[in-house]
């Protein structure tokens, strides 16, 4: 019998960041700003201990089809439409499309945020990815994560295609071409965070 309290009293106690869940990233050609959307909500939620795989996976999937994950326009719409089934589900995650600001700005405010905010930015396929021959309407999106696991956290960009193809990484730091690919596209971005963290 006491031999049961020792091995109690050997419990360790688990930190937080011992507790990670690495969210796979979705490759999408046809719905980067949507896999890209729904990858940072997912990563903020699990930030703010509110991520759960359930019904709501429904949603996120959606968000990562060509209907409604096209670009920034059809992932804002998708957002003023489901808006209100996420924050019934518990999920506060607020969201709402910029236009003009600047690429800095928005990874200041994200990093700002310690996870509990995110962005989707509109870029140039072809300055993201010269050697690529496609043409598409490509996005990627910007969380505080880590790269590897055991990494620090830091700013991490997130690009839906061509994912892991050819050797490509769909989580990495953020590139110095990242502002010149934004520009090109009207620095067109969505920001996304935990209600309570804006």
């Amino acid at each position: 019998m006491g031999r049961d309290n020792a091995s109690v009293d050997d419990a360790v106690l688990a930190k937080p960041e011992d507790l990670r869940t690495v969210l796979p990233v979705p490759h999408s050609q046809e719905a980067c700003a949507g896999a890209a959307t729904a990858f940072v909500m997912r990563r903020i939620a699990y930030r703010a201990g509110a991520y759960a795989p359930g019904i709501q996976e429904f949603l996120f999937h959606d968000l990562s089809t060509r209907g409604a994950g096209r670009s920034i326009d059809t992932v804002s719409g998708w957002l003023r439409n489901n808006s209100a089934s996420l924050h019934a589900m518990g999920y506060r995650l607020s969201g709402r499309p910029v236009l003009g600001e600047k690429t800095e700005a928005i990874l200041g405010w994200v990093k700002e945020g310690k996870g509990h905010r995110g962005a989707v930015l509109a870029t140039d396929y072809s300055r993201m990815h010269p050697t690529e021959e496609l043409e598409l309407e490509h996005a990627v999106g910007v969380t505080y994560d880590q790269i590897e696991p055991g990494a620090p956290e830091d700013l991490v960009m997130i690009d839906p295609w061509p994912g892991t193809k050819n050797g490509a990484r769909d989580r990495a730091s953020i590139p110095a071409h990242l502002d010149a690919a934004h520009r090109q596209r009207k620095y067109a971005a969505i920001i996304l965070y935990w209600a309570g963290w804006s």
